[in-house]
């Protein structure tokens, strides 16, 4: 009994040494995993603590793209909207060069039927030219058959004269002077009368005047205007240069400073410097 009874004591004092060991050993255990949870806890506040700044920055992120996404649908626009006006541009263009290419058309056919109608105007010109011209010549030749017959009429009445002076006494030499006088007189009075109806266009040099510009190329000449001229658009003038003919102007245009005036075939554009004074012959 006794040695049954230490036996228990022992295995009692053995079982409280086991279990005093296993509980400071499941102390320390615990206190290491306390350790270790503390740790987890620690990290587990630091990744929380940065998951949230990763949460800032993706959402930061996030409005970054989403204003790049708006600047990009802005360009777009803006893109699309230049492409437009670079289309619209084109069509001007296009039209604008289809709109000079006919006024250049336009203007080659104004410059040839401006060409046409000064080569018509310049043979009718020369046309009206030749015919006055010629009327002046049928006018002379009248003229001068008409002075011709007149002196040989004053011819014939002087013959006679002389005849009847040499056959009359001294004293009737008065009466036969007035006779041949008042026979001279009657001829040429005939002959002025006959000349009368077909007279010819009186000649007179007008007013001097200057030559302000000449265009040979045009045909056109431009002279200081006054009032001593009276010219009037229509009239035909002939510029005389030191009692020098150098050619026949038709005016055209009449101002108050100006007389414009187209330059008929045969002027002499050589000696028609700007500057110069000439006098009209009409």
């Amino acid at each position: 009994m006794n040695s049954l009874s230490m036996i228990l004591r022992i295995l009692a004092v053995v079982a409280a040494i086991s279990a005093t060991a296993l509980f400071f050993v499941s102390k320390g255990k615990l206190a290491e995993q306390q350790a270790v949870a503390q740790k987890a806890e620690k990290a587990t506040v630091a990744v929380q603590a940065e998951l949230t700044v990763a949460n800032e920055q993706i959402s930061a992120l996030e409005g970054s793209l989403s204003n790049e996404r708006d600047a990009l649908a802005n360009e777009k626009r803006k893109l699309e909207s230049m492409r437009s006006e670079m289309y619209t541009a084109r069509q001007e263009v296009s039209r604008t060069q289809r709109q000079v290419s006919e006024a250049k058309k336009s203007i080659a056919e104004l410059e040839s039927t401006a060409r046409r109608l000064r080569t018509d105007l310049l043979q009718s010109e020369q046309s009206l030219a030749s015919s006055s011209k010629e009327d002046e010549v049928e006018q002379l030749i009248e003229r001068v058959a008409e002075l011709e017959e007149s002196n040989a009429d004053l011819k014939e009445s002087l013959e006679d004269a002389k005849v009847t002076s040499s056959t009359s006494r001294a004293p009737e030499y008065p009466e036969s002077s007035s006779k041949i006088a008042s026979i001279a007189t009657s001829t040429y009075s005939s002959g002025f009368t006959a000349t009368k109806s077909q007279a010819l266009p009186t000649a007179s040099i007008g007013s001097e005047t200057t030559i302000e510009s000449l265009s040979a190329a045009n045909g056109l000449i431009a002279l200081a205007n006054s009032p001593e001229l009276g010219l009037s658009p229509g009239t035909t003038v002939t510029i005389i240069k030191k009692l020098k003919a150098l050619g026949k102007i038709q005016v055209s245009q009449v101002t108050d400073d100006l007389v414009l005036a187209n330059l008929l075939p045969g002027a002499k554009t050589r000696e028609m410097i700007a500057g110069t004074t000439v006098s009209l012959l009409r």
